[in-house]
């Protein structure tokens, strides 16, 4: 057998013997899952059907969008899987969306998000800490050339503090900027 042949046995033999070390080096898996969990309860209000209003904003342009936001679990209750869609309330016919999905890291104590957007290889991922007392979400990330020239510095924040009712509020400064603006709110109104 030639070198080149071996190197994928010897690769596979490599993997099949050092694949169970790292995994008995792991921290015990069900006690993240029941870390996993007691995270994701916090956000337990999320799931559901809820219709959307979002306001952006540009400097002295505000232009509206309505949607949907369909909220549910997903992995065994480990995320919350966000599927949302949509469009100008001018021109219905424009769209847009996007799939969140959230967790709860127990390494870090925060709360991981990751975003995939509709026509846009952009993938973004947030951290953020959720405030028990105020049932607020903050999050934060950074995007390096989010326009393809400006890095951007994102937080954001979801309000959860009425059982129908959410609010999140988006605040973005490229690096070309000084101050920060914000640029979306939108408003989820539970419909189921």
């Amino acid at each position: 057998m030639s070198a080149m042949r071996r190197c994928p046995v010897i690769l596979f033999a490599c993997l099949l013997v050092l694949a169970p070390i790292a995994l008995s080096q792991q921290d015990d898996p069900a006690a993240d899952y029941t870390k996993i969990r007691e995270g994701m309860t916090k956000l337990s209000s999320l799931v559901g059907k809820w219709k959307a209003v979002a306001t952006y904003y540009n400097g002295e342009q505000v232009r509206t969008n309505e949607g949907t936001y369909d909220v549910d679990w997903a992995l065994d209750q480990t995320y919350l899987e966000f599927r949302v869609t949509l469009h100008s309330t001018v021109d219905p016919s424009r769209q847009h969306g996007f799939r969140l999905f959230m967790t709860y890291n127990p390494a870090s104590h925060r709360y991981d998000c990751t975003y995939f957007y509709t026509r846009w290889a952009l993938r973004v991922t947030a951290t953020g800490e959720y405030d028990d007392a105020k049932k607020l979400l903050r999050y934060n990330t950074f995007i390096p050339l989010e326009d393809g020239v400006h890095d951007e510095a994102v937080h954001s924040t979801m309000d959860l503090s009425e059982p129908n009712k959410v609010t999140y509020t988006h605040y973005s400064r490229y690096s070309n900027q000084d101050n920060e603006r914000m640029d979306v709110r939108i408003v989820l109104t539970r419909e189921k």
